[in-house]
């Protein structure tokens, strides 16, 4: 294994066991122990300490040892092997810091604090509370500074919140290691679906030598019938003799997002890089059958740590863990989205409740586009990094994180999680055991699923000839407006797009030349299992005297008034008139026979007012738009049904030239 690339790439952050600098504490002749240490104890705790300051780790233990064979009570010797233990990941290092600390209780106050989250990482959460209790019994909370204080603050939370999750049994199944091939003697971790749940792509890292970088990337397929996972693959075209690692897959599988990073010796190989791990794009050629060796990102990336993506089912939206000055700070999570060009954008700090003043990091964006995972230690867990669900608000923030509880945690390391497009299924990589990554799996608690979302293939075709057409294809929630996920559709192989199973969707397609073609969803509970796999849109070619049904619009019933919801039809229309720009239009109002005709032909009049109104207040030429209410006066449907009626009460739009 690469530690240099696992540890920032790849692997979890430890749980964050950073001891206060000791250099005040390591100073000769300031124990407050009555016994004073010998004069060879103390030249040995001086080299100590110098090869420390020159990071001369196992020198300093050296010294260390024979200090604490002279004098058994050398506090001070206790506690730099300690700070020593806890740099080089040492298992020692928690009774390390107790004997420190039993010996001088006032000499690093900060200490108990440490042993306590020590405790919380190792999931002794009562003893990680008694520390606490101990600490506070001898009263030294006054020699903790505020940031220290806050510290233990959020230590204590997170034991209560292991010892609660721990006296909780989660409902139905535990988790269980994957079956089937993925898993090996190595390590196996940041895993990628494409939107049919049915082939993965994850990394696995390996000391032997086999493949071809220590970190490479590996794929598998899911078979219903055996129930189980394909013996994996290496991907064609990726991998080099450097690491990759932490993949993300759009939605049709054919684009790869991932993390590279640098080495001392041969930088980022054949690629290039800015940071010390950067994010670069993989296309799938189909002509050669392989990947491509992939392109760095460009203003995605920094001087600084860029790893972990998480990318929308669209390719267009893109969510990563992000530390300016390199991964031993903390990250937080951003994002970015694809330009009209191919590029992407600078990234922006993820808006709402996630980010932490701590780390923030393995994000999982679920294809329904409403729903995020992402472990992080900032919030109260089980001990390091936990994770967690945050569902996106209205307003386009993401809104108040939830632990997923013992289904998904742990104290041990559990990473890199990953949920099925059915929404009930999480596959996440951990140690819990033995020391190897390797792959689990657990249905969800109910609260905590994602939307089931359903593959939606088709073309757009040009309803005159038939003929394909190279459109755009637009899937928006009609609750927020936020667009859900677009795709193009080209000439051979059409489209692919997720649609989610709950809420309201606005299913729109144009092309240039040709009226936009749009369509309703109003998904509730088993909707899904009525969509077609496949979907033909035609499009009509612009022509003077054409007319045609703007959907998705919501006025208040029985009024012109239009509902403050998002409008789709209108804003669907406005963005095709901006992109023909010679066409002028006439809308049309339309009611059904219910009432008297000359409420219904002014409601129908003030209603196409209304619509017009939208058009002109969003920079469409008033002098383009028209306006004609027809009431009752050219129903397309029998008024004697309520479906009819329904059809009858409609907006449409005439083109006039």
């Amino acid at each position: 294994m690469d530690f240099h690339v696992m540890k920032p790439n790849m692997m979890t952050r430890r749980c964050g066991l950073v001891l206060l600098a000791l250099m005040t504490a390591f100073t000769l002749g300031a124990q407050a122990q009555e016994v004073k240490p010998s004069r060879a104890a103390e030249k040995a705790y001086a080299k100590a300490l110098e090869a420390y300051r020159f990071l001369s780790f196992n020198l300093a233990v050296q010294h260390l040892e024979k200090a604490i064979d002279k004098s058994p009570g050398f506090a001070e010797a206790w506690f730099l092997k300690a700070q020593i233990e806890r740099e080089v990941e040492s298992s020692n290092f928690q009774s390390t810091l107790a004997h420190a600390l039993s010996l001088d209780p006032d000499l690093f106050p900060h200490g108990w604090v440490q042993l306590a989250e020590a405790q919380w990482c190792a999931g002794e959460y009562e003893e990680g509370l008694e520390t606490l209790k101990q600490w506070d019994a001898i009263g030294a909370n006054g020699k903790l500074q505020a940031m220290q204080m806050e510290e233990r603050s959020w230590v204590e939370s997170g034991l209560h919140f292991g010892l609660d999750a721990m006296s909780s049994s989660p409902e139905g199944a535990e988790a269980r290691m994957v079956s089937g091939g993925p898993n090996s003697a190595a390590h196996e971790y940041y895993g990628a679906f494409d939107l049919t749940g049915e082939w993965m792509v994850f990394t696995r890292s390996s000391s032997t030598g086999k493949g071809q970088g220590g970190e490479d990337f590996y794929s598998c397929r899911w078979s219903p019938e055996e129930e189980e996972w394909s013996v994996p693959v290496p991907l064609r075209g990726v991998n080099t003799a450097q690491n990759e690692g932490a993949p993300t897959l759009s939605g049709d599988g054919k684009t790869m997002v991932f993390t590279a990073c640098a080495t001392p010796r041969d930088g980022y190989g054949p690629r290039r890089g800015k940071g010390s791990c950067d994010l670069f794009e993989s296309n799938w050629d189909e002509t050669a059958q392989k990947w491509t060796l992939g392109k760095n990102l460009g203003a995605p990336n920094s001087a600084g740590w860029e790893s972990q993506p998480t990318l929308s089912a669209d390719g267009n939206t893109l969510v990563f863990a992000k530390a300016m000055k390199g991964h031993n700070v903390p990250s937080d999570l951003v994002v970015s989205h694809r330009l009209d060009h191919g590029g992407w954008s600078a990234p922006k700090s993820l808006p709402g409740l996630v980010n932490t003043a701590r780390t923030e990091e393995s994000p999982f964006l679920h294809p329904d586009g409403k729903t995020l995972y992402f472990s992080s230690d900032g919030h109260p867990g089980m001990g390091g990094l936990d994770v967690f669900v945050s569902r996106r608000e209205k307003d386009g923030t993401w809104g108040q994180p939830k632990n997923l509880g013992r289904r998904v945690n742990s104290h041990g390391k559990d990473n890199s999680l990953m949920v099925t497009p059915s929404g009930d299924r999480a596959l996440f990589a951990s140690t819990r055991d033995s020391d190897n990554l390797n792959f689990w799996e657990t249905p969800l608690e109910k609260e905590d699923r994602a939307i089931e979302v359903a593959t939606l293939t088709g073309l757009v075709v040009n309803a005159a000839t038939g003929e394909s057409l190279r459109a755009n294809v637009v899937l928006n929630d009609l609750e927020t407006g936020q667009r859900v996920a677009s795709a193009v559709s080209d000439l051979e192989g059409g489209f692919l797009i997720p649609l989610p199973g709950l809420g309201n969707y606005s299913f729109e397609a144009s092309a240039e030349g040709f009226v936009f073609g749009m369509k309703r969803y109003d998904q509730e509970g088993d909707a899904l299992e009525n969509i077609a796999p496949f979907v033909k849109i035609e499009l009509e070619p612009i022509e003077a005297g054409m007319s045609f049904t703007l959907d998705a619009i919501q006025f208040a019933s029985g009024l012109a008034q239009l509902r403050e919801e998002f409008q789709a039809g209108c804003e669907r229309l406005t963005l095709w008139m901006k992109e023909n720009p010679e066409v002028r239009i006439q809308i049309e109002g339309h009611t059904d026979n219910v009432g008297s005709l000359a409420s219904n032909m002014a409601l129908s009049h003030d209603r196409a007012l209304a619509v017009s109104s939208y058009l002109t207040d969003l920079g469409i030429d008033a002098t383009r738009v028209e306006t004609s209410g027809l009431g009752p006066n050219e129903p397309i449907a029998d008024n004697a049904t309520e479906k009819g009626r329904a059809m009858n009460r409609r907006v449409q739009v005439l083109v006039l030239d």
